[in-house]
């Protein structure tokens, strides 16, 4: 006869499998917080946030998905069931996601034709025309995503 924990640690896995899935389809990267308020939202898992954790890292790596690991402390949730419903300013997208978005899709349009830009250029255009105060890393990345839909390619020059 199986065991209580086993089928519990099966609806996890099953949950964290859905949730990968979907993120896979329409995004190309995992957030361990995001994961974590989709499983407590469905059911109360008996694991820590760690083993959480990595098992929504295990699993999108083994999809080709990039983890964001964005839950601050890797601690035990235990004490922030009650804050997953709640609305925090925190926890919204920053108001300037289209402006930044639009302005890198001006910036890469504009140097389609030749490949002259680096990325720490189309970074430092990026920041001078939008004044972002979002991370190089966030930057890059939003940028590679919309070179590959552009068809833009860049230099190798710093």
């Amino acid at each position: 006869m199986q065991r209580s924990d086993d089928i519990a640690a099966r609806r996890v896995a099953m949950i964290i499998e859905q949730y990968v899935e979907a993120r896979k389809r329409h995004f190309g990267y995992v957030s361990t917080d995001q994961a974590a308020r989709a499983v407590h939202r469905v059911l109360k898992p008996g694991i820590s946030a760690h083993e959480l954790d990595d098992m929504v890292a295990a699993l999108a790596v083994k999809n080709g998905l990039a983890v964001v690991f964005d839950r601050g402390a890797r601690g035990s949730v235990g004490g922030a069931e009650a804050d997953l419903d709640r609305k925090d300013q925190t926890m919204r997208a920053p108001a300037e996601t289209t402006d930044v978005a639009g302005a890198a899709d001006a910036i890469l349009g504009s140097h389609r034709e030749n490949a002259s830009l680096s990325m720490k250029a189309a970074i430092a255009l990026l920041r001078e025309r939008t004044g972002t105060k979002r991370s190089d890393a966030d930057l890059e990345g939003l940028l590679a995503k919309k070179a590959t839909v552009l068809g833009v390619h860049f230099s190798r020059d710093n």
